[in-house]
């Protein structure tokens, strides 16, 4: 491994030009809310060895320090599981019928996920505890309260609570174990983003990468099969967008919810996430345009994929929703799900148990973004151009800023 050189700053430009958006590199020393904390040692030494040269030794010492002390760590409680749990795990039984919640992020993945998961007594959903923690995640399940200091009290880009028991989206279990073959990879390495592109889909890959993934998704809901217990899995993670050929081979009989958004507010609301997140687990530092042609180019990729794909979920296997709707109408939108889907107990059982969940969300405030500047709208108009259409949001054809507040 070489040591890599410092990238310039982030509010640098390549091209001179003013940036799309401007990103505060921020937490170098934090040890909260890295996705990657849960690794084990030998994928977190593969990571070393295959972008070692991409690290930025002396501005990251720390946090490489730091996740390869917790690699140790889990590699140790991953083997007192497999004493402990290995019959239970072989024992347990996928059910192959997973729900799929599909969207870019900050369409309200998190949200209908979340409403989902109330109907405890046919899905399951796999916890921040068992995405983050998956190598030990029957072992620590009892002791996780142990864990809470590597977790912020609120999710830092929209303030909405974040502990080991709330739903947590799967791929973050997979981009540790594999490791890196995820569209979340440049969360770590930003400035390799190009490289990891061909993980979108998981069709342009080479055979061992593809039956790694597969190793390891499997793996993982083999062992959340132990506390679902037959339930149905409703799997969360704006990836798996992209990958519905992919996941139809898998589970032929998987249904998919997909919801959307208005694209300018679904650009300013990933800016600001970008922004306020992922620093938490770069080894890199990268530009303002690096980070922005990520969140463009991840949009113009998941909603490709899902158009070209969604046909071939077969009928009654799918549902669109808006994320205005689901805000403004929950308790229709969620029947409209259930009906169909073809769900049932939503009158007797799932209602009142949604009624009493939106009236404790009464007080919480949304992140509000007002404006997007010029440059923003042109560059959003230019290329998500096709996403306006085909969900019918209106686009600002005419120059200067847009308030969003009207979107």
């Amino acid at each position: 491994m070489t040591s890599g050189t410092r990238s310039r700053n982030s509010n640098e430009s390549d091209s001179g030009k003013e940036p799309l958006f401007t990103f505060t590199p921020k937490h170098r020393f934090s040890t909260q809310n890295n996705f990657m904390l849960g690794v084990t040692l030998g994928p977190w030494l593969t990571v070393l060895w295959k972008y070692g040269y991409a690290i930025e030794w002396k501005h990251y010492w720390f946090r490489v320090l730091f996740l390869t002390f917790m690699a140790c760590l889990n590699s140790t409680l991953s083997f007192l599981e497999w004493l402990f749990f290995r019959h239970r795990i072989r024992s347990a039984v996928i059910n192959r019928r997973p729900v799929f919640i599909l969207g870019h992020p900050r369409t309200g993945t998190t949200h209908l996920h979340n409403l989902i998961s109330l109907d405890d007594d046919e899905f399951f959903a796999p916890t921040t505890l068992a995405a983050g923690f998956s190598a030990a995640y029957l072992l620590l399940h009892p002791v996780r309260h142990l864990l809470s200091g590597v977790l912020s009290d609120t999710r830092p880009m929209d303030n909405m609570a974040l502990t080991f028991d709330v739903p947590q989206e799967d791929e973050l279990s997979y981009t540790q174990s594999t490791p890196l073959l995820s569209m979340y990879s440049p969360l770590v390495f930003m400035t390799e983003e190009p490289k990891f592109r061909k993980y979108f889909r998981m069709q342009d890959v080479s055979q061992d990468e593809k039956k790694r993934y597969t190793d390891v998704m499997l793996a993982f809901l083999q062992k959340l099969a132990v506390h679902a217990q037959g339930r149905r899995f409703v799997l969360k993670s704006p990836t798996h967008t992209a990958k519905v050929r992919f996941l139809l081979e898998l589970f032929p009989e998987a249904q998919f919810i997909y919801i959307h958004r208005h694209p300018y507010r679904v650009f300013r609301s990933a800016m600001n996430m970008a922004d306020k997140t992922y620093w938490y687990s770069y080894l890199a530092t990268p530009t303002n345009e690096q980070v922005a042609e990520f969140v463009m180019h991840q949009y113009e990729e998941l909603f490709d994929a899902y158009m070209e794909d969604r046909s071939l979920i077969p009928e009654g296997n799918l549902v669109e929703v808006s994320f205005d709707e689901l805000q403004q109408q929950p308790l229709q939108t969620m029947e409209r799900i259930y009906t169909t889907l073809q769900w049932t107990g939503f009158d007797d059982r799932v209602k009142p148990k949604l009624q009493r969940y939106l009236k404790s969300l009464r007080g919480f405030k949304k992140n509000a973004f007002e404006t997007l500047t010029d440059t923003q709208r042109q560059e959003v108009n230019r290329r998500w151009r096709k996403s306006f259409k085909a969900f019918g949001y209106t686009m600002q054809e005419k120059q200067g800023a847009v308030n969003i507040a009207g979107h």
